[in-house]
């Protein structure tokens, strides 16, 4: 388990390596992302429509559940100096205003220097409610720096 917000080089990381991040999804979260993305599609917005739609109310926008994971990737899981290269999520079920996320991160495999001479980890993604339900599921590429590796030519 990975502590908080640290630089991790590609040396340290191991498979099985894991950090979860908590995040609560707020109505206000929701219209503020609407008003970064322009993506106001009523199934967002509107409660009604939400339900309409065949959901308990309005969901919160994917993207917006995704961009929790730069923080993780960011900030805790490679951390300070990592950058996110790719990813391949699937939407299982849908999120509110006033969900509880658990983003779960875990180190499944590491290759070093291929593409474009990056040391790269694969991390599996699990984001899940507060009642355990799987809301999101998929995995990441990122790259992650050597220990001795000085990163400000690129």
């Amino acid at each position: 388990m990975w502590g908080e917000k640290l630089e991790a080089s590609f040396e340290k990381i191991q498979p099985g390596d894991s950090y979860t991040l908590q995040k609560h999804i707020s109505a206000e979260m929701i219209d503020a992302f609407a008003a970064s993305s322009g993506d106001y599609n009523p199934v967002h917005m509107d409660d009604a429509y939400g339900k309409n739609s065949g959901f308990k109310s309005r969901i919160a926008h994917g993207a917006l559940i995704l961009s929790f994971l730069s923080e993780l990737i960011g900030m805790h899981l490679p951390g300070k100096g990592s950058v996110w290269l790719s990813q391949n999520m699937d939407f299982i079920s849908p999120a509110y205003a006033g969900d509880s996320l658990a983003i779960t991160a875990t180190v499944i495999e590491k290759t070093q220097g291929r593409a474009l001479s990056l040391n790269m980890v694969k991390i599996k993604i699990l984001i899940k409610n507060q009642i355990g339900r799987i809301i999101v599921r998929g995995q990441v590429k990122v790259a992650v720096k050597n220990e001795r590796e000085d990163r400000k030519d690129v």
